[in-house]
């Protein structure tokens, strides 16, 4: 029997999975975040190793006996962290090939029908990722707006703070957030949610649906922040496209995260809109399985098993309603 590893290793929870060639799951368990940057080596280095050790013994698989395994990990964002993170796997004594990647990477595998395509993630940060046909890859920095990087959940609820700073100046519009966006810190007036945020008395609150739901509503505020966080996103989904050279050629572009969740016809049109500019034949899908999918499909492509459009199927249906933490 053949059995592949693979790992999502994220700022919230680490998922990894044993599959087989037919694409069936045979073992699954998570543990908590892995993101080295955010938790220290020693900490990340635990959580994959109970991740891993829990899905390998509910698989009844032995580490030496992998065909091949695949990592999407947080916080693998520069070269230099490749060989640091590696150091945190070797330990694990898992046989066959390995690849070790961005954790953007399992997210566009898991969302296309082929290996390559394009991936837009927007949830509490921000990524665009690509890989053509040949196997080339690129993707954006993922570190924030001063890296060039704009449109995540939490850019937009910043910018609703703005927007209703700018309401109490009268820099802006008056907008329903005015009203909509202090309950969510638990505060009652504007004025008073301004004064919190700036003491850091609040966390900023998680006001990207709230936006979305005004924009849809009509509030000119609201819409104009999606709308920029849209064209943000197409411009890095499109930036990736070319850098591929993928502007002429058919592929899918996966649009994964949080802000996509309530498929806002706004945000995604404006989205649309700016890829088609450079890649008119782009195909947008939303991901609609567990990233830990793609990390799986990675390593049955390393293994050199068939990745049929079936075992993919399977693979997807096999680990839906996963218990995760």
């Amino acid at each position: 029997m053949t059995a592949v590893l693979g790992v999502d290793g994220g700022g919230s929870k680490t998922h990894a999975m044993v599959a087989d060639a037919r694409g069936e799951v045979l073992g699954f368990a998570s543990a908590g975040r892995s993101n080295w940057e955010d938790i220290g080596l020693e900490a990340a280095g635990a959580a994959l190793a109970e991740a891993v050790g829990g899905a390998l013994d509910a698989a009844g698989v032995a580490p030496t006996e992998l065909a091949a395994s695949a990592f999407g990990l947080a916080g693998l964002d520069w070269d230099s962290d490749r060989p640091i993170l590696a150091a945190l796997v070797d330990p694990l004594g898992l046989a066959g090939p390995r690849r070790l990647e961005n954790d953007s990477f399992i997210a566009l595998r898991a969302g296309t029908s082929r290996p390559f395509g394009v991936v837009v993630i927007a949830g509490t940060g921000h990524v665009a990722a690509g890989r053509d046909p040949a196997g080339r890859t690129f993707r954006t920095y993922g570190l924030g707006p001063m890296y060039g990087d704009f449109g995540s959940a939490t850019d937009v609820a910043e910018e609703a703070v703005r927007a209703v700073a700018d309401a109490c100046t009268g820099r802006g519009p008056a907008t329903t957030l005015s009203r909509l966006l202090p309950p969510l810190a638990g505060c009652a007036e504007p004025e008073e949610l301004l004064q919190a945020l700036s003491r850091g008395l609040v966390a900023l609150p998680p006001a990207a649906p709230l936006v979305l739901a005004e924009a849809e509503a009509g509030d000119t505020a609201a819409q104009a922040i999606v709308l920029r966080a849209g064209t943000s996103l197409g411009e890095a989904a499109a930036l990736v496209a070319g850098r591929l050279e993928l502007g002429h050629e058919p592929f899918e572009m996966v649009m994964a995260g949080g802000l996509f969740a309530g498929r806002n016809r706004l945000l995604e049109t404006t989205l649309v809109e700016v890829v088609h500019r450079v890649a008119p034949r782009a195909a947008p899908v939303h991901l609609n399985c567990k990233p830990v999918v793609g990390a799986a499909l990675e390593a049955l492509d390393l293994s050199g098993q068939p990745v049929t459009p079936e075992v993919r199927d399977r693979l997807i249906v096999s680990s839906t309603g996963l218990a995760v933490r």
